[in-house]
C-alpha cells in the first residue's frame, strides 16, 4: 500500500515539470548549490526589506512593536498639561473686575450723527442728493483747481515734436 502510495505521488501531474517526481529531481539538484550562495542571502534578505519595508501598514509595525504610537505619546503630553493645569490656583478677581470681563464683549453705544441722520432719510425715501453734495465736496477738494494734471503729457508730446523737426533739418 506505501509503494501504491509513493508511486501515486511520483506520477502526480504539476504544471512546468510534468510530474511530482521530475520536480522533486530539479528541487533536489537546486538545493546542492545552496552552500555556494549562502553568502548572499543577507544582502538579498536587506534589498528584499528594502522594497517591503514601506508597503507594510504603519498599524502593524506598531503592534509589532517596531513602531512607535505616535497618538500614545500626544495622550501623555496632554495628560502631564492637564496636571499641570490642576495644579494652579484660580485667579479671584473683584466685582469691578468681574463686572468689566463680562461686559467686555459689549460695544459702546452708537450715538446717531446728523449724517446718519440724513443717511437714514435718503434710504427710506430713495433720495441721495446728501451723498451728491458730498461727493461734489469731495470731488473739489481732491483736484486742486488750476493745476494742469498732464503738463507731463503734454511735455512729451512737445520733445517728440523737436525731435521730429530735428530730424527733418538733417
Amino acid at each position: 500500500m506505501a509503494a501504491s502510495l509513493t508511486r501515486l505521488i511520483r506520477t502526480l501531474p504539476l504544471p512546468l515539470f510534468g510530474s511530482a517526481a521530475t520536480a522533486a529531481s530539479f528541487t533536489l539538484a537546486k538545493s546542492r548549490a545552496l552552500p555556494r550562495l549562502l553568502g548572499w542571502a543577507l544582502p538579498a534578505g536587506v534589498g528584499a526589506l528594502w522594497f517591503v519595508w514601506p508597503a507594510v501598514d504603519d498599524e502593524w509595525k506598531m503592534s509589532m512593536g517596531l513602531k512607535a504610537d505616535p497618538e500614545a505619546a500626544l495622550k501623555a503630553v496632554e495628560e502631564k498639561e492637564a496636571k499641570a493645569a490642576a495644579k494652579i490656583a484660580p485667579v479671584e478677581l473683584s466685582s469691578e473686575a468681574m463686572e468689566k470681563v463680562e461686559s467686555a464683549y459689549k460695544a459702546d453705544e452708537v450715538v446717531e450723527t446728523e449724517a446718519d441722520k440724513l443717511m437714514a432719510k435718503g434710504a427710506a425715501t430713495g433720495d441721495f442728493t446728501y451723498l451728491e453734495s458730498q461727493w461734489e465736496e469731495f470731488n473739489e477738494k481732491a483736484i486742486r483747481p488750476g493745476e494742469d494734471d498732464d503738463d507731463d503729457d503734454d511735455d512729451d508730446d512737445e520733445d517728440e515734436e523737436e525731435e521730429e523737426e530735428e530730424e527733418d533739418e538733417e
